[in-house]
C-alpha cells in the first residue's frame, strides 16, 4: 500500500478541494476546543510521487512546526493537516500523519523529533562521491 493510500485511510475527513474555505473552517471549529479553533496546517501534494515528497519534504517541515507548538508526538490537540490532492481536500490528525510518514521511512517519532524539531540536526549526511 502507497503512503498515500495509507493516509487516506487515517482521515478523520473529505471535502471538495472547491469548498476548503468553508471545509477548513468547520473542521477547525469541530477539533477546537471552548477556548480557540483548532489550527489548519495546510498541505498541497505534487500529482508526482507524493509518497516521496511526504517523506522527504513535508515531514521536517511539520515536525518543527509541531516540536515549536510544544507538541508531544504523536498527541497533537488542536492541530490537522488539511491535504490537498489531486482529486480531494483530506483532514488528518497532525500526529497520525507524523507516525504514517515516520514509519514509512523505517523512523520512531523520537528520531524524527530529534531530526526536525527544534534545534535538530536534520538527516544524516550522505557517504560517497
Amino acid at each position: 500500500m502507497s503512503l498515500l493510500a495509507t493516509v487516506q485511510t487515517l482521515a478523520f475527513g473529505h471535502a471538495n478541494a472547491v469548498q476548503a474555505n468553508e471545509a477548513i473552517a468547520a473542521a477547525r471549529e469541530e477539533r477546537g476546543s471552548e477556548q480557540s479553533l483548532a489550527i489548519s496546517y495546510e498541505l498541497a501534494l505534487p500529482a508526482l510521487d507524493p509518497d516521496t515528497w511526504l517523506q522527504t519534504r513535508a515531514l521536517p517541515k511539520l515536525v518543527y512546526f509541531l516540536d515549536c507548538r510544544g507538541a508531544k508526538l504523536p498527541h497533537t490537540p488542536g492541530v490537522f493537516v488539511s491535504l490537498f490532492t489531486a482529486d480531494e481536500l483530506l483532514f488528518v490528525d497532525a500526529g497520525a500523519l507524523v507516525q504514517a510518514i515516520a514509519e514509512s521511512r523505517g523512523l520512531t517519532l523520537a528520531e524524527v523529533v530529534r531530526r526536525y524539531g527544534d534545534g535538530g540536526a536534520g538527516d544524516p549526511a550522505l557517504l560517497g562521491p
